[in-house]
């Protein structure tokens, strides 16, 4: 203990070797982000700690004249420069270690819920809950919670059929969306000018361009081009490339239209969706607090209306 008590503040080591380094107190404050006068100061009670003059100081204050090492100086840098390097490995050993054995906690959800609106609110979320890990498992099928490890299911649901144990999270609604490159004003005759972008939809006729030429008056007999998608997540791809207009769900694209990839040329007409996202945890006791943290945090972004959930 008496010698670790001898040990000059670890501070004023990193400035001197600082200063060493780079030969002059002005760059080494710069580098430290403190005042010369303070990066000054540390080196006096430095060497009047020691008993020595560590460093030859330059001749004006403008670093014409480089600062040097002393014999005394050199002697202690060799010595800090190893120990510093020494300590910065222990340091990163510790975090990789914890970053080993941090919990890794397990979600899962439709590919477009998870790319387009789980994703970004997962990763808000771990920025603020660093001590643990996730992973998210994109299906389209109904997961077995204990058999596949999952922590956290989002499942589709109709309306009004929830589950036991499951969570309400949104009910969708349906609107045209594009490109603002297109500057569509949301007149009808407008989609026959532009490709139309369709997911598969089964018998979710809110998700068919049939029903929207229907609902806009375009009429059933005009000559359209419906390129069609397996995924929703890929026809809003193509609507923010600008390849034609695509039928959007709100929340799922709230960050599309929130950062202005996307834009809702008829934005007085909607349909609501034929299905609800539900959330369930994993059957029997949580592994960890954050599943539950994690739940609220992604009811909250929802009842806040806020994109990032802030």
């Amino acid at each position: 203990m008496a010698m670790v008590e001898r040990i000059p503040p670890l501070a004023a080591l990193r400035a001197f070797a600082a200063v060493a380094r780079h030969g002059s107190f002005v760059h080494a404050a710069a580098t430290l982000h403190l005042s010369t006068s303070a990066v000054s100061h540390q080196i006096r009670k430095l060497e009047d700690a020691l008993g020595a003059t560590l460093l030859t100081r330059a001749r004006n204050g403008a670093g014409t004249s480089r600062t040097e090492v002393t014999a005394d100086g050199a002697a202690l840098l060799g010595a800090v420069d190893a120990a510093f390097a020494q300590l910065g490995s222990a340091c990163e050993a510790v975090r990789e270690r914890v970053r080993r054995t941090r919990p890794v906690l397990a979600i899962s959800a439709s590919h477009s819920v998870a790319s387009l609106w789980l994703a970004p609110l997962l990763a808000a979320f771990a920025a603020r809950h660093p001590s643990v890990q996730w992973k998210v498992y994109a299906t389209e099928q109904e997961p077995d919670m204990v058999r596949e490890g999952l922590d956290l299911a989002i499942l589709r649901a109709r309306p009004g059929a929830l589950s036991d144990g499951d969570t309400m999270l949104f009910s969708e609604t349906v609107f045209p969306v594009c490109s603002p490159s297109l500057g569509l004003s949301g007149q009808a005759d407008e989609l026959l000018r532009h490709n139309l972008l369709e997911e598969d939809h089964g018998t979710s006729t809110e998700k068919g361009w049939a029903t929207w030429l229907d609902l806009l008056g375009a009429g059933a007999r005009a000559k359209v081009t419906i390129v069609r998608f397996s995924t929703f997540h890929a026809a809003i791809t193509a609507a923010v490339a600008g390849a034609g207009i695509a039928l959007g769900r709100r929340p799922l694209i709230d960050f599309e239209l929130a950062s202005g990839r996307l834009a809702r040329p008829s934005a007085e007409r909607s349909l609501p969706g034929s299905w609800d996202m539900v959330i369930r945890r994993r059957p029997g006791a949580a592994r960890d607090g954050h599943v539950a943290q994690l739940q609220n945090f992604l009811l909250q972004s929802l009842s806040s209306g806020l994109p990032l959930g802030s």
